[in-house]
């Protein structure tokens, strides 16, 4: 599994192929050890600064793969 540092700001891309937001954080449940989600960021004017307050969570399951993106199998509902 790919340490945090390395997925937080990637681009993550939905099935249009429309960057819909960059990994702010990870979400891991410690007492299964298993990764349930990335919280990405909406933009904004504070995202740059790294203090957006309007993110989204998505789950892992609907992750596709990791690589220079998050690609997503599905869409997100908000």
């Amino acid at each position: 599994m790919l340490i945090k540092k390395e997925i937080i700001g990637k681009e993550v891309v939905d099935t249009s192929g429309i960057v819909i937001g960059k990994v702010e954080d990870v979400e891991v449940d410690f007492e299964t050890q298993t990764l349930e989600g990335f919280m990405i960021g909406k933009g904004g004017i504070f995202e740059g600064l790294g203090r957006s307050s309007n993110g989204t969570l998505i789950p892992y399951d609907i992750v596709k793969i990791i690589g220079d993106k998050v690609l997503l199998t599905s869409e997100i509902n908000e």
